[in-house]
């Protein structure tokens, strides 16, 4: 899930128009710097991904994922 911080007006039949504010669904990324998404009405379409900042909750789940595992044991051998 995502947020608009910049709305934005379609230019083309692909693409989403999308409001500052709204809450929309990230459907797919690409490295072109567009995304697909949703809205809630369901209509789906391309769109910037630097009109978009993603939701918080989603954000801390991403950050925990790729968190690097630390070990579990002491400097000096023994378990926390």
């Amino acid at each position: 899930e995502a947020i608009v911080k910049y709305t934005f007006v379609p230019t083309l039949p692909d693409e989403l128009s999308i409001t500052t504010g709204e809450r929309i669904r990230l459907v797919a990324q690409y490295d072109d710097g567009w995304a697909l998404c949703a809205n809630i009405r369901g209509e789906q379409g391309m769109v910037p991904k630097e009109c978009l900042e993603r939701a918080v909750a989603e954000q801390a789940e991403t950050d925990w994922m790729n968190a690097r595992r630390v070990s579990s044991l002491n400097p000096d051998g023994r378990r926390f």
